[in-house]
């Protein structure tokens, strides 16, 4: 059986333009709107692809995975166990 946790929690904030063409936008211009072959521009385009195929494996192990996973819930007392242990300071002295 192949058993594993995971936790994935991706907190990064990229704000970023490139000074030659700061009316850029990869989302929107996507590689064609990319003059001159700039580098810094190219890099902008490589990291927005790079966050899309992220979410996308994301969804995708989420979507394969979630019919096999069960969430672990704490297991819940007996009323035999409970009467057995008394409350904390109820001993006489």
């Amino acid at each position: 059986m192949f058993q594993f946790s995971y936790k994935l929690k991706v907190a990064e904030r990229v704000k970023a333009k490139c000074q030659r063409h700061p009316r850029y936008n990869p989302e929107r211009d996507g590689r064609g709107g990319i003059k001159g072959g700039c580098s810094t521009c190219f890099s902008l385009f490589d990291l927005h692809q790079a966050r899309l195929s992220l979410d996308a494996a994301h969804r995708e192990f989420l979507r394969r995975a979630t019919p096999w996973s069960h969430v672990r819930r704490p297991r819940n007392r007996t009323n035999s166990q409970r009467q057995k242990d008394p409350p904390f300071g109820s001993q006489p002295l």
